[in-house]
This record gives structure tokens, sequence and C-alpha cells, in this order.
């Protein structure tokens, strides 16, 4: 064995071109013969490869963990960074990256990564991972031209309701104990942004300043019905979900376990993890739950795994 062999790196960095616009990627090569492949999908926030949010300060590295405890059990990954300041993505056409504003680029974006991750890593079966929205997006992939080299789909926490009506229960658990949380003005926003019409005043300050092209790209996700959408995917289904999720709470995964019906659907539920799959203990925060920088828990790994070498058997 050479030097230059031996010195092959477990990961490399990468870039897919989509529309005036270059998307970091990194591949991970599987620890040993690959037992397969799994592209990985942000969810909604400005994320770079590692699943850290450097616009936010936020850095629980959730997609490089994941990365890293499915190589030490046998899958090879490609996981991409979100389009967006600090990811390491970077506009080299900025008229064409317009088309980014519009939610149905995100599954081309996917598409790019799947073909490198094939280009890249020959092993089966193939899957895609989407976390938060990053799920909604896996969820369209399959069911494209590109979905049919997949073998299965795992939603990450995945939300089972329009992005609006998300955000408004989640602008809702945010009120203080014992105070009704203050809607009205929220409602009125959305409504606007829904119509495609000037946010009146008084409104939500969170929304209302947004630009008119984010409120153009909040519509076009707000128009995707994550529970329509999950019922058309063909493929096996792995719906992973923890007790601890204040941004996706849990019921969203049993209303995506029932859109399934009789589809091919298993569940991989952990009691005790946050959104990013960290132990929390039962009196901190929600803010305080979304800044943990602690490793991820392989028990996500070890149930994807599972289910792939359970699908590769069957197959």
């Amino acid at each position: 064995m050479t030097e230059q062999a031996k010195a092959a790196p477990a990961e490399s960095d990468a870039l897919v071109t989509v529309s005036g616009v270059e998307v970091a990627c990194r591949l991970r090569l599987a620890d040993g013969a690959p037992k397969g492949a799994v592209l990985i999908l942000p969810g909604s926030l400005y994320s770079d490869v590692d699943g850290n949010y450097p616009a936010m300060n936020l850095r629980p590295h959730a997609y490089a963990d994941l990365a890293r405890q499915l190589a030490a059990r046998g899958f090879a990954s490609l996981r991409m960074a979100k389009i967006g300041p600090g990811t390491g993505s970077r506009v080299i056409d900025a008229e064409a990256a317009q088309k980014h504003r519009d939610f149905a680029m995100r599954v081309v974006v996917a598409e790019a990564g799947l073909d490198l991750l094939q280009r890249s890593v020959t092993a089966s079966p193939l899957l895609v991972a989407g976390h938060s929205e990053g799920a909604v997006v896996a969820s369209l992939l399959a069911q494209g031209p590109a979905g049919a080299q997949l073998a299965g789909v795992v939603s990450l926490s995945g939300p089972a309701l329009r992005l609006l009506t998300l955000m408004r229960d989640q602008v809702a658990a945010m009120a203080p104990p014992g105070v009704p949380p203050q809607l009205a003005m929220f409602d009125r926003t959305v409504a606007a942004i829904r119509a495609d019409e000037p946010v009146p005043a008084p409104s939500s300050t969170m929304l209302a300043s947004m630009p008119p092209p984010a409120h153009a790209y909040l519509r076009s996700v707000d128009a995707v019905d994550p529970l329509a959408e999950i019922a058309q995917v063909e493929q096996p289904v792995l719906i992973v979900q923890g007790g601890r999720d204040d941004s996706v709470p849990p019921a969203h995964a049993d209303q995506l376990r029932a859109a399934r019906a009789t589809l091919p659907t298993r569940m991989a539920f952990f009691k005790e993890l946050t959104h990013f799959y960290k132990q929390a203990p039962k009196d901190m925060a929600p803010m305080q739950a979304m800044a943990l920088e602690s490793d991820s828990d392989p028990g996500v790994a070890d149930a994807i795994a599972r289910w792939a070498l359970a699908l590769a058997q069957a197959g």
C-alpha cells in the first residue's frame, strides 16, 4: 500500500453548481466496505455542511455527527449546506440565482447532491435523509425522476404542517406560562403573505420585517403540504422523532405516520432527544436546548443503519 493510499481522507469537500449558486457539500466515506449511502439534506435555516448556523452563532453540528456515526456503521454519506450567509455556499450568477427564491429549487439542489453521491460512492441501498424542512424536500425528491434510484426515505424530525401554520404553533408555544399567546397580529401578517398582499400595520415584526423576496420564498414553502407529499412516497419511509423536540413536536411524527396509511413505514422515537438529537435536561429552556454543542445521540444512526440493512436484505 502506498503512502498516498494510506492518507486517503475519510472526508472530502465538493461543490455542486445549481442555477448560479455553488452549494457546499462534504462526502464522508464509510469505515470499511460501504453497506449503503445516505444523502443528508439540511433544514430550513442557514446551515453549513456540518449542521452549524454561523449567522445565528449556533453550532449543534448534527449533520457532521450523523455522518460520522453512519460511517462507523458502514454507510457513506454526502451532506449539503443550505444556501445562505456563512454556509460556504456562494452566488456566482445573481440573475440565475433568483430561481432559488422558489422552494422547488431545493429539490433541484438535492438532485445535484444525489448525483454527486452516486458518482462518488458505489453502494446500496441508496437513501435520502432530510432533517426538518429537509424532510419535505426528501419526500419531493423521492417522487421525481431521481427518486427511482432511492431505496428509502428518512424523515428526521420532519414537519406535518405547512410552514406558516407550524410557525404559528411555535409562536404560541413561546408565550410565557399563564400568558395567552398574542396571535391576532401574527395571523394578519400570515394572511397577507399567503395572499401576496402588503403586510398591514400593526404587524408581526419578525415576518413583516422580511423583504418581498423572503415572503415569496415563505409562500412557496407554505404551499407544500408535508402530509400530502409523504403520502405519495412509494419507497419505504423511516420516521425519526425526538420527544424533547420544541421546533417540531412529537405529534407531527404521529401525523406523518397516519398519512402513510398502509405504505411501508417504520418509526424510531427517542423520548429524551431534542430537534438536533441531543440529550437535554428536562428543565432546560427550548433556546438553551437548541444551543447545545454536545454530540448528537448515536441511537439515530443505529436506527437508520438497522432499517437500511433490513431494506437491503428484503430487496
